[in-house]
């Protein structure tokens, strides 16, 4: 396995468990805004699902295979588990944020790698994710100030 294919493992973990982790957060929230957030952060793990799938296929492509257990997942993510269950929305949204930084600033450097090595189609796949995220940080950030 090349060092694309072991990032691109990674990426797969890291989006599994925080789809994973989302849904704790969809479920657990609370407060008065309940609904807004509840229904942001679904539409976090709807599109999550569609990049989790998209790198695990495209480790596929690469002809190797892709992790697929949640052992595997737990063992190379970056991403934390979260265990409360009981979410404010403020809280909730500092922690995605969080997440979403830290996927934004793995994925760049797999990205680069892919477009040093010619590889087009993961350059593609990750720069789609990365603008993405990078929109989502940006609006997290000014429904936190």
């Amino acid at each position: 396995m090349n060092n694309i294919t072991k990032r691109l493992s990674v990426h797969t973990a890291d989006l599994a468990v925080l789809y994973v982790k989302l849904h704790n957060y969809h479920w657990h929230v609370e407060g008065i805004d309940f609904k807004p957030v509840h229904e942001m952060i679904e539409s976090y793990y709807e599109t999550i699902s569609d990049f989790y799938d998209s790198v695990a296929e495209r480790i596929l492509q690469l002809n190797e295979k892709a992790p697929s257990s949640m052992k595997e997942y737990l063992a190379v993510t970056g991403i934390e588990e979260e265990t409360n269950k009981s979410f404010k929305s403020v809280e909730a949204l500092k922690k995605i944020l969080a997440d979403f930084e830290y996927l934004v600033k793995e994925i760049k450097v797999t990205r680069i790698e892919a477009a040093d090595s010619n590889d087009a189609s993961t350059d593609g796949i990750l720069s789609g994710i990365i603008e993405y995220f990078d929109k989502q940080i940006w609006m997290l950030k000014s429904a936190l100030k």
